[in-house]
C-alpha cells in the first residue's frame, strides 16, 4: 500500500518551460526522508505556446502532468489543482519560479510537521539579474512591492501573500478556496489572503524562489492595464482593507472627476511612462496611471 502523501506541490502552467523547476524539485525530493510522501502535479491551463513540458514530466517519477483544453484562469486552475491533490499540505508554486535554497522543500516540511497553517516563502531575483535595461523597471518595481524580507511582509501578512510560493494546510484550502470571479489577471491571491487572514495565521519566512519570468517595461504596463478590472473587483469585495492602500485611495478620489479629465490623464501618463528613463519616476507614473484606470472603472460602475 502506498504511503499517504504529506505534501502536494501544485504548479499551474501557462506558456512557460517548467522543466528547470521540475528538475530542481525532483532532485530535492530524492534527499528527503519523506521523499515518497511528496507528489508534484502540473496542470497546463490551455497554453498557446508549445514546450516539452509533458515529455519532461513523464521522465520524473513523482510528477503528474495534465492539460486543460481551455484556459480556466488563475483562480479556477488552482482550485482544479487542489481537487487533484492528496497531501495534508499543498505547496503552490508558479511555473516560472526556481528555489533559491537546496533545503527549500525540507524547510517547508519542517513547518508542516510543526502544524503551521499558512507559510509564505517569499520572492527573490537572486538567480535572475537581467542586465538588459529593458527589464530594469520590472526589477525595480518588484523589489519595492514583492521581493521583501519576512519582517516587512509580516507587518500586513495578507498583503504579501503571493501564490507563486506558498504552503497551506489542506483543510484550510478546502474551507477557503480561490474566488472564481477572478477570471482575468491579478489580485486573486490578495483577495484570497484577506479571507485567510480573517481566520488563520499567515507566517512569512525566508524560503524564497527566484522569479525567472521577468518582463519588459511595456509588458509590465500592459499587465497592469489588464489587471484593473480585477483590482476593481477586489476593492468592491474588501473596501475597508483596500480602499486606503496604494492606487485605490487615489482612484476613489478621482472617480468623481469628469470622463474627459480621466481620459486625458490616461493618455498623458501613458506617454510619459513610455518615454521616461528614471525608474523612481516611472514607478510614480505607473501608480498614478493605475489609479486613473481604476477610477474610470469605478466611475462606470457608479453609473450602472
Amino acid at each position: 500500500m502506498d504511503s499517504p502523501v504529506f505534501l502536494s506541490i501544485l504548479i499551474p502552467l501557462y506558456n512557460w518551460d517548467v522543466g528547470p523547476l521540475l528538475t530542481c524539485l525532483s532532485s530535492q525530493c530524492l534527499h528527503l526522508s519523506e521523499g515518497q510522501r511528496v507528489e508534484i502535479i502540473v496542470m497546463d491551463d490551455g497554453s498557446t505556446e508549445k514546450f516539452t513540458n509533458g515529455a519532461v514530466a513523464d521522465q520524473l517519477p513523482l510528477v503528474r502532468y495534465e492539460e486543460s483544453g481551455v484556459n480556466k484562469g488563475r483562480a479556477e486552475i488552482r482550485n482544479a489543482l487542489l481537487r487533484q491533490a492528496k497531501g495534508e499540505y499543498v505547496l503552490f508554486l508558479d511555473a516560472d519560479m526556481l528555489p533559491d535554497r537546496d533545503d527549500f522543500l525540507q524547510t517547508y516540511l519542517e513547518h508542516g510537521r510543526k502544524g503551521s497553517e499558512i507559510v509564505c516563502g517569499g520572492i527573490s531575483y537572486r538567480q535572475n539579474e537581467k542586465e538588459n535595461p529593458e527589464y530594469s523597471f520590472y526589477l525595480y518595481k518588484s523589489r519595492k512591492t514583492e521581493a521583501l524580507s519576512p519582517s516587512v511582509r509580516g507587518v500586513i501578512p495578507w498583503r504579501y501573500l503571493f501564490t507563486s510560493n506558498i504552503m497551506v494546510r489542506r483543510d484550510i484550502m478546502e474551507s477557503v478556496r480561490f474566488d472564481p470571479l477572478f477570471t482575468g489577471y491579478g489580485f486573486e491571491d490578495i483577495e484570497w489572503g484577506i479571507r485567510l487572514g480573517n481566520s488563520f495565521t499567515i507566517t512569512h519566512i525566508d524560503n524564497t524562489c527566484s522569479h525567472m519570468g521577468v518582463m519588459s517595461k511595456q509588458q509590465v504596463f500592459c499587465k497592469m492595464r489588464d489587471s484593473v478590472q480585477n483590482y476593481a473587483l477586489l476593492l468592491s469585495l474588501h473596501p475597508l482593507k483596500i480602499g486606503s492602500t496604494g492606487a485605490a485611495g487615489l482612484a476613489c478620489f478621482l472617480k468623481y472627476f469628469p470622463d474627459g479629465f480621466l481620459a486625458l490623464g490616461d493618455h498623458l501618463l501613458s506617454r510619459l511612462f513610455a518615454s521616461m528613463p528614471w525608474n523612481w519616476l516611472l514607478f510614480l507614473i505607473f501608480q498614478c496611471n493605475k489609479a486613473v484606470l481604476l477610477a474610470k472603472v469605478l466611475k462606470k460602475n457608479l453609473k450602472v
